[in-house]
């Protein structure tokens, strides 16, 4: 029998389970169905220290502090559930590339802002990504240094900013080319990336850190497009960038000025909530990718938003693309004329493939000096790095099954 005194109630072992259990599923529940888990996690360690304080009767302070500590618990098994879950909405499917052969021409920045592409190509090398990646990389630097460095491409710029948030406006001719930024250690890049509640706009719920953060560069790209005479309009970034690029392509569409090239992310996190995913995907069907590198984390995080362009992603030895890709029946779409979801069963050497790839992935791989490998099954934050990216274009350039 549990032994429960007037000095140390509510020690015995199955109460601190109940409780701990209970604590676990409740705000692990909550977490998964607002989304908001950094909130419901602040909330958890808040119980668990007033319970500490006690400034409740001494076995209430018993239940709240076992319960507080299953709630963190429950907070966390949310969190690795999420970072472990596909950033596709859409499902996936992996690219052949049996009959591919890389491209050898070396083309100049215009010319490839000029190549015709389109997210319903059959293989996922677009030439114009390492351009896209490029600037990402350079809207990290200083203004002078940003500046510069565009200027050797051949072209001019203007720098915005607001606050932290940073990013260029690229006069490409009748092209104009927006680079936004990505996260440094600035507290207040670090606070946008946070801000987890949403922003309503007539066509649903966005991000609010990042809404926010574009707010107040909009007239300044707008006046700089403008000023270039644009045409039409390319957007990138990486990590926070991407973010601030997908609110730049909402405002944009949303006042139906310039239309949109392309838009080309690399480790961009989740933006916006389904409705006004449902808007946007068909505006930018077919010019909006978002890359994602094998196991990059801030590709996964901040729900209950989500990603809805078309994913590229490299995981391990493979491409791994939205399923849409092969869905679609649009007029653009390499599946035009044939029915939505042709893709045909699985054959017994399909299957057989399918269990020789899975006893192969599941065996351990060791480099020329007996070291173990890490084979992309746990998220990793230096997949996250524009330098991984890098590496990750060069393999969508240059990859081949042959």
């Amino acid at each position: 029998m549990e032994s429960e005194n007037s000095s140390v109630p509510f020690t015995g072992w199955r109460s601190n389970l109940a409780a701990l259990v209970a604590g676990a599923i409740l705000f692990g529940l909550i977490a998964n169905a607002t989304g908001m888990w950094p909130y419901v996690l602040i909330l958890c360690a808040a119980i668990v220290f007033v319970s500490l304080i006690r400034f409740v009767p001494e076995k209430t302070s018993r239940v709240m502090f076992v319960g507080g500590i299953g709630g963190c618990l429950g907070v966390a098994a949310v969190i690795m559930a999420g970072l472990f879950a596909s950033p596709s909405n859409d499902g996936v499917d992996i690219e052949d590339r049996t009959d591919w052969e890389p491209p050898k021409e070396e083309l100049s920045p215009q010319e490839l802002l000029a190549l015709d592409w389109s997210s319903y190509d059959l293989n996922a090398h677009w030439p114009v990504a390492s351009l896209m990646l490029e600037l990402s990389d350079i809207a990290y630097l200083p203004p002078s240094t940003a500046r510069a460095k565009i200027q050797e491409l051949g072209w001019e710029s203007e720098s915005i900013n607001a606050g932290s948030m940073q990013g260029y406006v690229i006069d490409a001719g009748d092209d104009s080319i927006v680079t936004f930024r990505g996260t440094e250690g600035h507290e207040y890049d670090i606070v946008q990336d946070l801000r987890f509640i949403g922003v309503n706009t007539e066509q649903g719920s966005m991000h609010g850190g990042f809404a926010k953060g574009y707010d107040l560069m909009h007239d300044q790209v707008v006046e700089l497009l403008k000023r270039y005479q644009t045409k039409r309009v390319w957007l990138t970034g990486h990590s926070l960038g991407g973010g601030l690029a997908v609110v730049c392509a909402h405002r944009l569409l949303e006042e139906s000025t310039y239309p949109i090239a392309g838009m080309m992310t690399f480790g961009q996190p989740k933006v916006v909530r389904s409705q006004l995913a449902g808007y946007l995907g068909p505006k930018l069907s077919g010019k909006y990718v978002f890359f994602v590198n094998d196991m990059d984390p801030v590709t996964r995080v901040i729900s209950p938003y989500e990603h809805f362009g078309h994913m590229v992603r490299w995981n391990d030895n493979d491409i791994e693309r939205s399923q849409m890709l092969l869905m679609s029946t649009g007029p653009d779409s390499p599946a035009a004329g044939q029915e939505a979801g042709y893709i045909e069963e699985m054959t017994h050497a399909d299957f057989q493939e399918l269990l020789r790839s899975v006893e192969e992935s599941s065996t351990p791989k060791f480099d020329e000096n007996g070291n173990q490998l890490v084979q992309g099954f746990v998220p990793n934050v230096f997949d996250h790095y524009l330098d991984a990216y890098r590496e990750m274009l060069d393999q969508l350039r240059t990859h081949s099954n042959r």
